[in-house]
């Protein structure tokens, strides 16, 4: 490769301006870079690298030449004038230039001597095979394997880094064998290989598939046998490194730690407790012990030893807090303390907790505490009331029994001498008012309150007084208006006087309490809103310097929350000046990390609420930014892995990084929450305002459309998906159908085409959900044959998808594969898949209903799928397909007998099934959807087959327990939909007809209601003595009873209600006045106040 001799010295000369600290000199460098070399010689570049890789005589030319040669290769350059001919810097040269590179890489793999740049050097080959492939560099495995074995520390320790970052160039081999060559490498004379084949090893178990997993447990005692020696040795970085890949592998294969659990646990809690080591090196011990209780709880429920001896060592961790006099004196509030090893004991047992639950937890928990808040040292008592607060979610279920008793332990210390120790408390109770509400707030508000507001006083500490107000934030939001009124005059009180406070962040808090305590006293807030409004407003209009910008946004925030409160009435003087400071605030934020920015998108759709479809005008004002928040691209950063993210990209910044493949990939998160709220408030404002929305409908939909597939962020996925519907209803409300119809098509192809495909569960029930509404929006007739098909095509891949999990469930569960974690998690799954499918079963709903038979060609290829359902052994599943061809009766009708064939028996199963009450009730539905919408060709099995089943059904002694009675109500209205549509097929109508009326009233479902107590009009207006035989006073009285049932029940249109209060009138007129006042006093005096409610009596 000597022919790259010359140009590497002229590449050289250019590398040392792309290392120059001046700007201007390597803003130069990099445009010569890409203009004179990789655009127009790439193999030239690309060989001279490679060149200067191997042979350079600088360690810090051959590094850097391997970082320039990852970087380039792999670069999109356009090929051609198409953004489609893009292709990578690599594909575009010659595979002789692939070849020469390669061994100039293998080289330099072999004679490389400096640590860090053999590093660099192995990130590149890396690269390069990953991009590739593993079959097409045949050199480098053999390669590989030669380093492993070679004397040299270096070269075993390469052959383990690329491993690392290539672990499938390990897949052809056996499991005995990989167990075999790792086995070795852990117990190599040098640590630094030691680590790079523990790293590898858990790359490779990552990239194993479940089967393959088991097999690979045996290496597990040798990979933790890595630890010991970097703890002995001193090595924290070290051991650091290993116990995180450890993380990575507790995180997926959690079981192939269950053997080397006890040693595990002894080992990461002798680290975590050793107050000598960095807090680093005992955090990440301790981080794999709590990564282990989230991935596998029952496992560690299992170990006796799991709790026993982690909690001491959070407490531990917890009680080194210090007293420092700068948390005094601070003017503002962060959280630089969340990496100090007390938070971080915090945030672990409240992890365990969740994890684990109160039954294991929470004795050994209470072993220490009560002896820590007896403790005679501040930081001790501090810990304690931390403690309780931290493991109150967690242990919930046997804390509430207990909860009297532990308000009464931790209250005195709202008195305690150290100002520490009363901040601690405060965020005690606070904690425990989210946790335990509404119990702690409706049965221990007296002692709480009593010990709390004082503590709002104390302006001597005010890190205290405000962490007392925020404390007051948690009780008052789950608290009742009549718990809080008696203190609505004390706390104002304090408030005010919080809100004349010297430091800015007392402002802030009171601001913020204030907020919320109106948003819970509501009218009772009329008192005293003349004196906050006009303080707020002040804020508003004075407080205007960049110091003050957090304080501007809380107090927007009170203001539009007591607006809420009070009512658009007493808030109406004040309305302009509101939204003329808000208007100005907008205008005056100009700065990306504006804290005001979040607060004016919230407060003005809390005006938007309030003021309705007067809000219209000033959308001009509040639009704009919203959609440019919407339409905001991530943020993305690229680093060496050994270059300092924190230094340009900082966590306060809201970068979060990952290592992937040898490189830190960087993400800026805050962003995307700013995209996410932006969506939602969109969402909002189509929603409250209706066709005042309709100016931003084409841009607004144009924004969100496109984010069905905005994999960055599932909450932004998820609000545009919600938005969507809201959106083209306000464009129906305008009545606009011929931009409906425009829009939609494009929309509708953009659901079925991510439906269609579409892995997330959660968002698949989102995204079904919103099809469905959306669809019912644009109305009937709106998607073309091949959207239809489309449609049909996305609800088969899903549905296929969900029986195959739910098959391969099944299986595992016979094969007695399943332990108690595996559980819990295949129950989640089939939680969130049965939530899914129920949107399925919506979705083809809305197309029947808006379609109808038009629907029928596409919905053939969907009947297999259901069919499979319908002779599941699941209840649920049978449902699902039996609510489908529920609604292919119903909107299809008589067309529907076709497939009459594959659902009538399996109805009929139904309608018997004891075990599911909601498998009967859709069953019982779609009998009387057959009677109603089938025709003849139903006839013969409702009378015969599916009228008896609903007889035995309605007659059940347990017919209205609380699990059937959705059945029962179907099953009745079902039998009054045979009647009145196959009455003159019956053999006995009138006598099915006292039966039926015997067995009203329908008591829950709202759906069937209606059509029930119109026919019961009618029959009593077409044949006055089928229900009442010569004025029988016993089938009087009954008729009396269900028609107030069900008057009292439920809401009816006017003319029913109207029709079913003269039927309770011309009966009662009917009895004598000793039968109408006992049956008057039979009538519940929950039914009597409801009718007088609603004025019908």
């Amino acid at each position: 490769m000597s022919s790259y001799e010359q140009t590497a010295a002229l590449l050289k000369g250019l590398m040392s301006n792309l290392m120059s600290t001046d700007n201007n000199v390597r803003s130069q460098a990099e445009t010569a870079l890409n203009s004179e070399w990789r655009d127009v010689q790439p193999q030239t570049l690309l060989g001279s690298l490679a060149f200067l890789v191997h042979r350079d005589n600088e360690a810090q030319a051959r590094a850097f030449a391997a970082v320039l040669l990852r970087r380039i290769a792999f670069q999109d350059v356009k090929a051609g004038d198409n953004k489609e001919d893009e292709r990578t810097v690599w594909s575009m040269v010659p595979t002789g230039v692939h070849q020469a590179v390669k061994a100039e890489l293998l080289g330099a793999l072999k004679d490389e001597t400096d640590r860090g740049t053999r590093h660099k050097l192995c990130d590149t080959i890396s690269e390069i095979t990953n991009n590739e492939g593993e079959n097409e560099w045949a050199d480098l495995l053999p390669a590989l394997y030669a380093c492993a074995q070679d004397a040299n520390a270096s070269l075993r320790e390469s052959a383990y880094r690329v491993f690392s970052s290539c672990p499938y160039l390990l897949s052809g081999q056996s499991p005995d064998s990989v167990n075999s060559a790792f086995g070795g490498a852990f117990q190599d004379g040098d640590a630094s290989v030691r680590l790079a084949a523990l790293q590898a090893s858990v790359q490779y178990i990552l990239a194993a598939t479940d089967k393959q997993r088991p097999a690979l447990a045996p290496m597990m005692p040798q990979m933790l046998g890595v630890l010991e020696p970097l703890q002995r040795d001193g090595d924290e970085d070290g051991l650091t490194e290993a116990l995180s890949a450890l993380i990575e592998a507790a995180e997926e294969t959690p079981k192939l730690f269950r053997a080397v659990l006890d040693n595990l646990v002894t080992f990461a809690t002798t680290i975590g407790k050793n107050d000598a080591l960095e807090a680093t090196t005992r955090q990440t011990a301790m981080e794999l012990l709590v990564t282990l209780a989230e991935s596998a709880p029952g496992m560690c429920r299992k170990n006796a030893q799991f709790c026993q001896q982690i909690v001491p060592v959070c407490l531990q961790m917890m009680s080194s807090i210090e007293d420092d006099e700068e948390w005094y004196t601070v003017e503002t509030l962060d959280d630089s303390d969340n990496d100090e090893n007390h938070v971080f004991g915090e945030q672990t047992l409240d992890r365990l907790a969740n994890a684990l639950g109160g039954k294991q937890l929470l004795p050994v928990a209470f072993n220490y505490i009560p002896q820590m808040l007896a403790s005679s040292e501040w930081n001790q008592r501090h810990a304690g009331l931390m403690a309780v607060s931290s493991i109150g979610e967690g242990c919930l279920k046997i804390m509430r029994n207990e909860l009297g008793k532990i308000v009464h332990m931790v209250v005195p210390f709202f008195a305690d001498s150290h100002p520490r120790v009363r901040y601690a408390v405060c965020n005690c109770i606070g904690q425990m008012a989210t946790d335990f509400a509404p119990k702690l707030q409706e049965e221990h508000h007296a002692a709480v309150l009593s010990a709390l507001i004082p503590v709002m006083d104390q302006t001597s500490v005010p890190r205290v007084q405000t962490h007392a107000a925020a404390a007051m934030v948690n009780f008052a939001e789950e608290a009742t208006k009549q718990v809080l009124e008696p203190y609505l005059d004390t706390l104002f009180e304090r408030l005010l006087a919080m809100l004349n406070g010297s430091k800015r962040y007392v402002q802030e808090q009171a601001i913020t309490t204030i907020a919320t305590i109106a948003d819970n006293a509501q009218a009772k807030f009329n008192k005293y809103y003349s004196t906050i409004m006009p303080m707020l407003l002040n804020v508003l209009a004075q407080a205007t310097d960049h110091d003050h910008r957090l304080l501007r946004g809380k107090a927007m925030e009170c203001a539009t929350f007591i607006a809420l409160a009070v009512g658009k009435d007493v808030f109406a003087p004040d309305i302009p000046r509101v939204i003329e400071l808000l208007t100005l605030t907008q205008q005056s934020v100009t700065e990306a990390d504006d804290p005001q920015a979040s607060y004016l998108q919230a407060s003005w759709a809390r005006l938007c609420k309030l003021m309705g479809a007067e809000f219209a005008p000033i959308l001009p004002v509040v639009m704009p930014p919203l959609l440019t928040a919407a339409k905001q691209q991530p943020d993305f950063a690229v680093l060496e892995a050994d270059e300092d993210a924190e230094t340009g990209y900082s966590a306060e910044d809201g970068w979060e990084f990952a290592n992937i493949g040898g490189q830190q990939i960087g993400i800026r998160t805050t962003l995307l929450e700013e995209k996410c709220e932006a969506v939602e408030l969109i969402g909002t404002y189509a929603r409250d305002l209706g066709t005042g929305f309709v100016p931003y409908a084409a841009e607004t939909l144009e924004t969100l459309v496109p984010l069905f597939k905005f994999y960055f962020h599932e909450g932004v996925r998820v609000a545009a998906a919600a938005a969507v519907p809201y959106v083209l209803m306000a464009v129906k409300k305008a009545g606009d159908e011929a931009a409906l119809r425009q829009v939609w098509s494009h929309i509708c192809d953009c659901y079925t085409a991510v439906l269609a495909t579409e892995e997330d569960d959660t968002f698949t029930l989102q995204l079904f959900n919103s099809f469905a509404e959306s669809l019912t929006a644009v109305g009937a007739g709106s998607m073309t044959s091949a959207q239809l098909e489309s449609l049909a095509s996305a609800c088969i891949a899903q549905m296929t998808k969900y029986y195959k999990r739910m098959k391969d469930r099944e299986a595992a569960r016979a094969a007695e594969e399943l332990d108690e974690d595996d559980e819990e998690q295949l129950a989640e799954e089939e939680m969130l898949e049965g939530l899914a499918v129920d949107e399925v079963a919506k979705a083809l709903h809305a197309v029947f209903k808006t379609h109808g038979t038009a629907f029928a060609p596409a919905f053939h290829g969907v009947v297999p799928v259901a069919v499979k359902y319908l002779h599941e052994r699941d209840p649920a599943a049978r449902q699902w397909a039996i609510c489908v061809f529920d609604d292919l009766v119903e909107f299809t009708g008589p067309a529907s007998s076709q497939y009459a064939g594959d659902f009538l028996e399996p109805i009929t199963q139904a309608l018997r099934d004891q075990s599911a009450p909601d498998l009967r009730q859709a069953a019982a539905y779609g009998v009387g959807v057959m009677a109603q919408f089938g025709g003849d060709a139903y006839a013969d099995f409702v009378v015969s087959a599916a009228l008896p089943v609903l007889l035995e059904m309605i007659s059940r002694p347990d017919a209205r327990e609380e699990d059937n009675v959705y059945a029962t109500d179907n099953a009745i209205s079902a039998i009054a939909k045979v009647l009145r549509f196959y009455g003159s097929k019956l053999p006995d109508a009138r006598g099915l007809l006292q039966t039926w009326f015997g067995a009203l009233p329908v008591t829950h479902d709202e759906d069937e209601v209606s059509s029930v107590y119109e026919y019961l009009v009618q029959v009593v207006a077409e044949q006055p003595d089928a229900l009442v035989p010569n004025g029988d006073a016993r089938a009087l009285r009954h008729l009396v009873k269900i028609v107030v049932s069900a008057l009292a029940a439920f809401d009816f249109v006017p003319k029913l209600a109207q029709a079913l209060i003269a039927l309770m009138q011309s009966s009662m007129q009917a009895l004598d006045g000793s039968a109408k006042a006992e049956l008057w006093a039979e009538i519940s005096p929950e039914q009597q106040q409801a009718l007088q409610a609603k004025g019908l009596i």
